[in-house]
């Protein structure tokens, strides 16, 4: 593997995928749910798949979801002994209403889910679960269970202003974006909410170019599909820092999202009906850069 054909294989598969991830954004107004659906849509877990059982129990804000945790005084920190499946203490509570008709609908939500196999829940899903209830709840105890509120409240807080309108935001450009998230880390006070998960909320926000153009998510799909091509051994380590910093020197024509974007389509499962390309040798027969791959398929 070289420089040269990691640049082609790339270039092609963001191309090819360009008409599918064109079709992933999404709207500021969207915001507070967007935070919930893809906050917490790591490690395997399809969260997007529990929502519609969210929506059913009217439950699917932060302000609902927020109430759950309204009369928990104990650690906020993850216990699996605690919270870690529907038999633990805290499911148990939730079942039996002793956190309200929210807690009791989420139980029933989080039931069917897992009874129905309505999704896959991944490697982390009781501690997401976990997370989530503490980060809506915080937003509703502190920002009028509102994304948006907390998002111009730690703006205005980087310019050193009262308040800033929404607009501020989303004109702000690139080194302005990346700058206040040097500054501020503002996914510090989201529970269970990193940088990277962060950039993944708020990268295809499409009316905010500034704030999408150098998002990032380096997740499993992206890491395998470095290790199925053998790119990964032009890469000084497989961390988000260093494949940013490796997909910017191929100065491709397309921006570090778009890549991040055509990368996750190309061999992600979810995606696998139209391209599923590096998870199934059938498939990476048909690549058209496969003769320049050296098809680690796992």
């Amino acid at each position: 593997m070289d420089i040269k054909k990691a640049k082609k294989i790339i270039s092609y598969v963001v191309q090819v995928t360009e008409p599918r991830w064109r079709k992933y954004d999404e709207c500021w107004a969207d915001i507070d749910e967007l935070i919930i659906r893809r906050g917490y849509e790591q490690g395997g877990f399809e969260f997007f798949k529990l929502v519609p059982l969210l929506k059913k129990s009217q439950i699917y804000t932060i302000d609902r979801l927020g109430s759950v945790m309204g009369n928990y005084k104990s650690e906020k920190k993850y216990q699996r002994d605690y919270a870690g499946g529907l038999e633990s203490t805290f499911y148990t509570d939730l079942k039996q209403s002793r956190y309200g008709q929210v807690g009791n609908a989420f139980y029933l939500s989080i039931e069917e889910f897992l009874n129905t196999k309505a999704g896959k829940p991944g490697s982390r899903f009781w501690s997401l679960l976990w997370q989530m209830l503490i980060c809506t709840h915080y937003l509703k105890e502190n920002y009028n269970s509102s994304f948006s509120n907390y998002l111009r409240k730690k703006f205005s807080q980087y310019k050193g202003t009262n308040d800033v309108l929404e607009s501020y935001i989303l004109e702000c450009s690139k080194e302005g974006w990346e700058d206040f998230k040097l500054q501020v880390k503002p996914w510090n006070e989201l529970y269970g909410i990193g940088e990277n998960v962060f950039d993944f909320i708020l990268g295809d926000l499409k009316e905010a170019d500034g704030i999408t153009t150098a998002s990032f998510k380096l997740d499993v799909n992206n890491i395998y599909f470095f290790q199925a091509t053998g790119i990964d051994k032009l890469i000084k380590e497989i961390n988000r820092e260093e494949v940013i910093n490796f997909i910017n020197s191929l100065d491709m024509k397309y921006s570090l999202r778009e890549v991040n974007k055509g990368i996750y389509t190309y061999c992600s499962l979810t995606e696998s009906y139209n391209y599923g390309f590096c998870r199934s040798r059938e498939k990476c027969i048909i690549c058209p850069v496969s003769n320049i791959c050296e098809k680690q398929i796992g």
